[in-house]
């Protein structure tokens, strides 16, 4: 076994040829976890890890559940950002389109995903241009009633859109913003709309948003720009959809 890292709910173990995210905390409902299975087991895509199901372990006399995964080799993004490597250009619009079609297909098993950051985006083999979205930890079915009590933040801040700041439901335009955030961090090597190290209160980040984010660099391909500029539209509905967006890129 090898461990891999550690999450709000659980520990994740390399395991043979799978990830093995074991959930190690006492208050994770059984609904969560029958809504997480239920969203994981919905999704189809190269582009979004495999679920293979769920299994339960003993650890310290204690039964937990434990999800089982795809083993993906490669990393993530944000330990080739950490690392000081950035996303290359040649590479921008290949990894763009495979983020919106792995979230594509999450929205087409009726579930958002909820936190889309370079830590849960795995780069099969390494390859930029096959990047793969992990941890559907957060990730809620459309269809079903809520668990989440609203108005409430669900996600990680720097990643959230703005309506997910002012408390409300997170809808399908709130991982289109978090990919076009990541995927801006991941060409220039700092967020689009934070200074590294700052804090901010609700409404300081609210107002950063609002002012739009920092302009990409020149040599971005001119759709793949307006693409990004689409996705981080502080207005909800100017984001456009998963289809439209990839239309923009169809080259």
């Amino acid at each position: 076994m090898k461990f891999l890292g550690s999450g709000a709910f659980g520990d994740t173990w390399k395991v043979g040829n799978e990830a093995l995210k074991v959930i190690c905390a006492d208050d994770y409902s059984r609904a969560r976890l029958t809504r997480e299975v239920e969203g994981l087991s919905r999704v189809r895509s190269p582009y979004v890890v495999a679920f293979y199901g769920l299994t339960e372990l003993v650890l310290g006399g204690k039964v937990r559940p434990a999800l089982r995964f795809e083993y993906i080799e490669g990393g993530d993004a944000e330990h080739r950002l950490n690392d000081g490597e950035l996303l290359p250009t040649a590479a921008v619009r290949d990894f763009l389109k495979g983020l919106l079609q792995g979230v594509q297909a999450i929205h087409k098993a009726a579930t958002i995903h909820r936190d889309v950051k370079p830590a849960n985006i795995a780069l099969r083999e390494g390859d930029w241009r096959r990047p793969v979205l992990l941890d559907l930890g957060l990730a809620k079915q459309m269809d079903s009633s809520t668990i989440t009590v609203y108005p409430g933040h669900i996600g990680t801040m720097p990643y959230m859109a703005p309506e997910q700041l002012e408390g409300r439901r997170a809808r399908k335009a709130a991982d289109l913003w978090a990919v076009g955030v990541s995927v801006r961090q991941m060409i220039s090597g700092r967020h689009p709309f934070y200074l590294p190290h700052e804090k901010y209160t609700l409404d300081e980040a609210f107002a950063r948003l609002a002012a739009g984010p920092e302009a990409l660099k020149g040599d971005v391909p001119d759709d793949v720009k307006q693409v990004l500029d689409r996705l981080t539209s502080f207005v909800e509905h100017q984001r456009g959809s998963t289809a439209s967006n990839l239309a923009r890129l169809a080259k």
